[in-house]
């Protein structure tokens, strides 16, 4: 699938950073880019319209964008499977796994880098990971190595990702 149609939903509380965000995203083709300032605007954006990507600042104002990420996974009247990408300029060990761990797909290091950004909204529109519903954890795998293995200790709480 190619960006022309995709909609990403950009959670950002600074709006010099929107408007970066919005530049790389028209520079890949992408022709609808709506903006959130926080977690709340987030919340009315995914119940009110389409979104296809959810691009979210580790450290907005009130809400982290982790309990964010938590809240949407968890949720009933949200697209819980929507592929997220995290964005920080906090890469400690602790922050990474902490985003993870709250169902991010992607976590993009800032300064933000069109060549990055461009590799981090491919992997999660044209190669996403398999979802994955356990009582801990919901979100797309966490495991990075060897997604093609079918043998016995497999997880069974893989799910096929939603395909349009």
């Amino acid at each position: 699938m190619g960006f022309k149609d995709v909609t990403v939903l950009l959670v950002e509380d600074h709006a010099n950073m929107r408007v970066l965000w919005r530049t790389i995203l028209l520079g890949f083709g992408i022709r609808k880019v709506l903006e959130a300032p926080d977690a709340t605007s987030a919340f009315e954006i995914l119940r009110d319209d389409t979104v296809d990507v959810l691009i979210v600042d580790f450290n907005l104002e009130g809400l982290s964008g982790a309990e964010l990420m938590r809240l949407i996974r968890r949720s009933d009247d949200m697209p819980y499977m929507i592929p997220a990408i995290a964005c920080t300029a906090d890469t400690r060990r602790s922050t990474l796994k902490e985003l993870v761990n709250a169902g991010v797909d992607e976590v993009l290091a800032k300064p933000v880098s069109a060549e990055q950004a461009w590799k981090k909204l491919s992997a999660v529109v044209n190669n996403r990971r398999k979802f994955v519903s356990t009582p801990l954890y919901l979100g797309p795998c966490r495991r990075r190595k060897d997604q093609h293995y079918s043998g016995p200790d497999r997880r069974k709480a893989v799910v096929e990702t939603e395909q349009d």
